[in-house]
């Protein structure tokens, strides 16, 4: 299990909006955020929360709650999506990566 995987969580949990809405929330990181590469989405969460709501507005819930549920069926989340922060599942999935990566 790579970094890989979290990212296809988030095209997956994206893309329920439609490709243009991941397209904008990905470019809102690098506009908004500056973020240029996964990795620094991976160690920043809270950019990544902070692109949603730039993008959805009031509905990032619904956005992060469905990258959340993409997340859940890939890595170890074990409460229901709507207990999680975006950033709460990222440590979770980054851990879970690294202790993984460790084992293989």
């Amino acid at each position: 299990m790579e970094e890989r995987d979290l990212l296809r969580c988030v095209d997956r949990g994206l893309d329920a909006f439609g490709s243009n809405m991941r397209d904008a929330t990905y470019s809102a990181l690098r506009v908004n955020e500056g973020l240029f590469s996964f990795s620094e989405m991976v160690s920043n969460p809270d950019a990544l929360e902070g692109a949603l709501k730039s993008v959805f507005g009031a509905g990032y819930v619904f956005a992060e709650r469905s990258i959340i549920t993409e997340m859940k069926k890939k890595f170890d989340l074990s409460s229901p999506a709507s207990s999680y922060t975006i950033s709460d599942a990222f440590t979770i999935a980054s851990k879970e990566i690294r202790r993984r990566s460790r084992n293989t």
